[in-house]
């Protein structure tokens, strides 16, 4: 019996990737290129990357206010760190301070940005603290399930971390920034 879909396979229109639960969890999930106890692969040519462009650095994070946009570029990149010590596999109590510390910026940023909003008499003041709060309350919670050594509390958080805080200064933080600036 002629199976067309086993006719693309062996034609090449597609490939089917086979591998063990290990080696996914090091190379997909942990984005690791060695996994432990596996053979080593030879090695392809590294694709040359575009010089980046200072228009991609930048965007969803301004609000046209410096300190709020320097803050917004500091703690971007405090998460992408922490995103890398989950891929490195750091112990939990290792991550707890990097998370730590990276909370504790955002709580800083977030006082500095509510005392702003306070400053240009900004109406939406109040929703605005209501979403800082829940993210400490949502945060403070995946904090304590990796503390005791949940597996997928690392993954739940690195996703949570970086999709509310994009999400917070793209549409949020858009709605102050188009506020004027003096009372």
């Amino acid at each position: 019996m002629y199976d067309p879909a086993l006719d693309r396979r062996k034609n090449g229109a597609f490939r089917i990737l086979y591998m063990d639960f290990r080696s996914f969890w090091y190379r997909i999930i942990l984005r690791r290129k060695n996994v432990p106890g596996a053979a080593a692969r030879p090695k392809a040519a590294a694709p040359v990357a575009p010089p980046p462009t200072q228009a991609k650095a930048g965007v969803g994070f301004t609000t046209g206010v410096a300190k709020l946009d320097e803050q917004h570029h500091h703690i971007r990149e405090a998460i992408l760190g922490f995103q890398k010590d989950l891929g490195r596999g750091l112990a939990a109590e290792d991550l707890v301070a990097s998370l730590d510390a990276l909370l504790q910026k955002m709580n800083d940023h977030f006082q500095y940005e509510e005392s702003y909003l306070e400053h240009i008499k900004f109406p939406g003041l109040a929703h605005h603290k209501e979403e800082h709060d829940r993210f400490r309350t949502e945060a403070h919670q995946l904090r304590e399930h990796l503390a005791v050594g949940d597996q997928g509390a690392s993954l739940d958080l690195s996703a949570f971390l970086f999709n509310w805080f994009r999400k917070h200064t793209l549409e949020e933080d858009a709605t102050f920034a188009k506020h004027p600036r003096r009372p």
